[in-house]
C-alpha cells in the first residue's frame, strides 16, 4: 500500500519552474484552445505558487512554479493577471499551503500518487486569500481590457475557407500583403463564376446587386437579405480593399486580424452563392 502512494501520478505538466512568462502563458492556452478549466488549486509555499488545475472536469494539469506573492516583479504580476482570469471565466479557485519538497516534485513533473491524495484529503485556507494576490490594477481596469492586452491575437483556423488557409498560415509575417492577395483571389474567382470582366466594388456590385444578379443565396430570397449579403461584398472593398490598393497601410495586428477575418466571412458566404437564373432573379428586384 505504501508503495503504490510513490508511483508517478500520471498527469500533465506545463509551463517552467521560475519563468512566470511561460508559466502564465501555459494557462492562457487553454483558454485560447477552448478548454474549460472548472478548477483551480492554488499550490502554495510561502511566496512560491503552482497550480493544480481541473480542464475539461477530467484531466488534471501541474503548471510549475513561476508564480510569486508579496513583493514587485514579474512573478506577482503574472500570478495576479492569472488568478484574476481564472476568476473571470468563473473557475473555483481554493489554495493549500504545502511543503517545499511537492513544489520540487511537481516541478520536476515527479508527483506521485500520495502526493494527490494528500492534497485531495486536505483541509483549504479559509478565508479565501486568492483576492489578495490580484493586484489593483487587474481589478479596477476591468476584464475585457486585461484579456485585451494580454491575450496574443490567432487565427481561428477551424473556421476559415480552405481557399485561403495558405494566407492564414502565414498572416502574421506579411499582413497587409497577404489581405491584399486574399481580395484579389476572391475576386478571381467571383468574376470566373459570373464571366465579368469588372474589378473591385463594381464587380460585386454587377454579380450581387443588379437587377438581374447573377449569383445570390438560398435561405431567404427576398431581395433585403440578398442586397445586404451583396452589399457587404461592395462595401468591404471600398471600406478596406480600395484604400489598401492606394497607399500603405499602418494598423495594428489586432485590426488586421480582424480584416482578415471579415475578408474569410465573404470567402464563406461567396462558397454558399449559387448561379441564379434569369427567371429567378424577378423578385429581386422589387423592392420589399
Amino acid at each position: 500500500m505504501h508503495s503504490k502512494k510513490k508511483l508517478p501520478a500520471g498527469i500533465q505538466y506545463a509551463g517552467l519552474p521560475g519563468v512566470s512568462i511561460e508559466c502564465q502563458n501555459a494557462v492562457m492556452r487553454f483558454f485560447q484552445f477552448g478548454d474549460r478549466i472548472s478548477r483551480a488549486r492554488i499550490l502554495t509555499h510561502q511566496k512560491s505558487h503552482c497550480l493544480l488545475l481541473t480542464v475539461n472536469d477530467h484531466d488534471i494539469v501541474a503548471i510549475k512554479s513561476g508564480f510569486a506573492s508579496g513583493y514587485g516583479g514579474e512573478g506577482p504580476r503574472a500570478f495576479s493577471f492569472v488568478v484574476g482570469l481564472l476568476h473571470f471565466y468563473g473557475t473555483e479557485l481554493v489554495e493549500y499551503e504545502v511543503n517545499e519538497g511537492l513544489i520540487e516534485r511537481l516541478d520536476l513533473s515527479a508527483l506521485t500518487t500520495g502526493d494527490i491524495e494528500n492534497i485531495d484529503s486536505a483541509k483549504p485556507i479559509r478565508p479565501s486569500r486568492w483576492p489578495d494576490y490580484v493586484l489593483e490594477r487587474d481589478w479596477s481596469e476591468g476584464a475585457s481590457k486585461v484579456l485585451r492586452e494580454n491575450f496574443p491575437p490567432v487565427i481561428p483556423l477551424a473556421i476559415i475557407d480552405t481557399r485561403i488557409i495558405d494566407l492564414a498560415m502565414n498572416f502574421f509575417e506579411h499582413p497587409d500583403e497577404t489581405l491584399f492577395t486574399g481580395y484579389r483571389r476572391l475576386e478571381d474567382i467571383v468574376r470566373e463564376r459570373a464571366s465579368s470582366k469588372e474589378y473591385g466594388s463594381k464587380l460585386f456590385s454587377q454579380v450581387f446587386l443588379s437587377q438581374t444578379p447573377k449569383l445570390g443565396w438560398d435561405e431567404q430570397p427576398d431581395s433585403v437579405e440578398h442586397k445586404g449579403r451583396g452589399g457587404l461584398f461592395t462595401n468591404a472593398y471600398m471600406a478596406h480593399r480600395n484604400p489598401r490598393a492606394h497607399r500603405e497601410l499602418k494598423l495594428h495586428r489586432d485590426y488586421l486580424l480582424s480584416e482578415f477575418l471579415l475578408l474569410n466571412h465573404l470567402y464563406l458566404l461567396e462558397r454558399q452563392a449559387r448561379e441564379l437564373r434569369d427567371d429567378s432573379t424577378a423578385h429581386l428586384s422589387q423592392g420589399q
